[in-house]
């Protein structure tokens, strides 16, 4: 149940100085912090406006575990940690259903496109998602101030709306339009059917992806391309064809993978903003933007590649020509917001090559040797049943009659392998003090929780036989930037420590909302 229990505006304080128009939070998927960091001095638009024009916070954090798209965007707009919005991984384990759960199906609801519900798409909405986002704050205190969401996946748009959203929209990888669920619409409005038709994602994308700059920019700020360890696209590099013949199929799936799907998506942006005339009343509306290319861009090739750094190059221009037509549009009335879901870990290869010790493991062996362990100490325990259950192959489960001695054991026999940093234990994490079992902790929601979370160490990474990943407790996955741009928002480098939970209170300070619900708290 979405819960306004401490959600109240009486709050005089709040009432002194005349809220933006328009709040434009922008999410960009699987950005770290050094991304920003490492071509600053080539950057000429919205990220150099990051440097010059806002309030950064260079040290912030996803300061959780199962650093991923779902929980990190559950995160930036309710201001809780996924024990509390109930978002504790892309996909969690229902205990109720005892199923697979992905984090926002919703088998009562259908995806809608022009042309109606879109047979063989599963439904999706916000009904997993436990809090409230600021969109549901300030409808509840505005009902007339208007609320959009617009990404290039489901649960980022969905996660960072919520449920009061006037319109959630994303990019449909299969037919390379925008779609909604039956949750927020019975049919896809007619303004986003009239941008379907009017701008199609081919006006965004050129025939082929070529660098931006001269091959030799490349190699000197980014490693060597065609590296080992790349998920390779044709088995080639730089130029990318992206139009090929009639397989238009192929082509709006590969578009998600490049620069232009988060050109397309900004777009989107500006027209609803415009279609719907946001900020354009006395009363504040807001709109959420979820930029994906970098999460798709980044687990292909990974961050440091040559692809990477062309994406960040033309992502800037895209930005700077975003902020300046919103500037124009609306002057000091605007707060523009950025930040991230999660961070990502460089390719192992890559990692290997600069002296650092980093491993690919594959998840059948990691399966193979707890298993492995927990059947040797069945037997020493003398138990009829197996120590533990993995249930759809993910999530470990103890059977009944294990007790909690025996557990610590198992996690003691575990913790010997050598890529596991840590074992932390479901019913040991009230006794826990240290930072890993907090940061499990901060996910532990019990009806969508395993009862044992294994901790891989620094640079190792499970499951990805090529490309890489996110996910972890360390720094790279958890560090991303925080930025506010806004006439309440002084210019400055911030080097405090915070946390992406402190990103909702304070646009809802900005917003005039008074509530006591969030974990993080108004940042100054």
């Amino acid at each position: 149940m979405l819960c306004f229990a401490g959600c109240t505006f009486q709050d005089k304080s709040l009432e002194q100085a005349t809220p933006p128009k328009l709040v434009v939070f922008i999410s960009i998927d699987q950005w770290h912090q050094d991304l920003l960091e490492r071509y600053k001095d080539h950057y000429t638009g919205g990220f150099k406006a990051i440097w010059q024009q806002s309030r950064f916070y260079r040290n912030a954090f996803h300061d959780h575990a199962a650093t991923l798209t779902g929980p990190g965007h559950s995160v930036l707009l309710t201001g809780a940690f996924p024990n509390k919005t109930g978002i504790t991984g892309n996909y969690f384990y229902d205990h109720e259903s005892q199923q697979v759960t992905y984090c926002v199906a919703d088998p009562e609801q259908h995806v809608i496109g022009v042309d109606g519900v879109l047979e063989g798409r599963s439904g999706v909405s916000p009904v997993n998602l436990l809090t409230p986002t600021v969109g549901d704050l300030l409808k509840a205190r505005y009902p007339q101030s208007k609320v959009y969401s617009v990404s290039g996946k489901d649960r980022s748009g969905i996660l960072m709306a919520g449920r009061k959203a006037d319109g959630v929209f994303w990019y449909d990888k299969s037919i390379g339009q925008l779609v909604t669920s039956s949750f927020y619409a019975q049919k896809l409005p007619g303004f986003i059917q009239n941008f379907n038709q009017q701008h199609p994602i081919q006006q965004y994308a050129p025939d082929t992806w070529r660098r931006l700059k001269p091959a030799s920019f490349y190699d000197r700020l980014a490693r060597k391309d065609l590296f080992d360890g790349e998920r390779l696209i044709d088995n080639k590099n730089f130029p990318y064809r992206l139009k090929s013949g009639a397989d238009t199929r192929s082509f709006h799936s590969m578009v998600s993978r490049t620069p232009f799907a988060d050109r397309y998506i900004l777009e989107a942006s500006q027209y609803i903003i415009n279609s719907q005339q946001l900020g354009q009343d006395e009363t504040p509306d807001l709109i959420s933007i979820g930029l994906s290319a970098t999460d798709y861009i980044g687990h292909t090739w990974g961050p440091y590649s040559q692809e990477a750094l062309d994406h960040m190059l033309r992502l800037d221009r895209y930005l700077g020509d975003f902020f300046d037509s919103i500037k124009q549009q609306f002057g000091d009335d605007v707060v523009i917001a950025l930040s991230a879901d999660h961070g990502v870990q460089p390719l192992p290869e890559y990692l290997v090559q600069q002296g650092r010790d980093s491993k690919r493991i594959p998840k059948q062996r990691v399966i193979d040797d707890v298993m492995a362990i927990a059947d040797k100490l069945q037997q020493e325990f003398g138990h009829d049943k197996p120590l533990i259950e993995l249930k759809a192959g993910h999530y470990f489960l103890f059977n009944d009659g294990v007790s909690m001695k025996q557990r610590r054991r198992l996690a003691k026999e575990i913790e010997q392998l050598d890529y596991i940093q840590q074992v932390v234990l479901a019913d040991a994490l009230s006794q826990s003090e240290d930072n890993n079992s907090r940061y499990v902790q901060r996910v532990f929601y019990k009806p969508r929780a395993q009862d044992m979370y294994l901790l891989f160490k620094p640079y190792y990474l499970v499951n990805r036989s090529l490309g890489t990943t996110h996910g972890s407790v360390h720094q790279y996955d958890q560090q991303v930037p925080i930025a506010f741009i806004g006439k309440s928002f002084q210019p400055t480098l911030v080097e405090d420590k915070v946390s992406t939970t402190d990103i909702a209170p304070t646009l809802a300070k900005a917003l005039q909302l008074n509530y006591q619900g969030f974990d993080g708290k108004a940042l100054p």
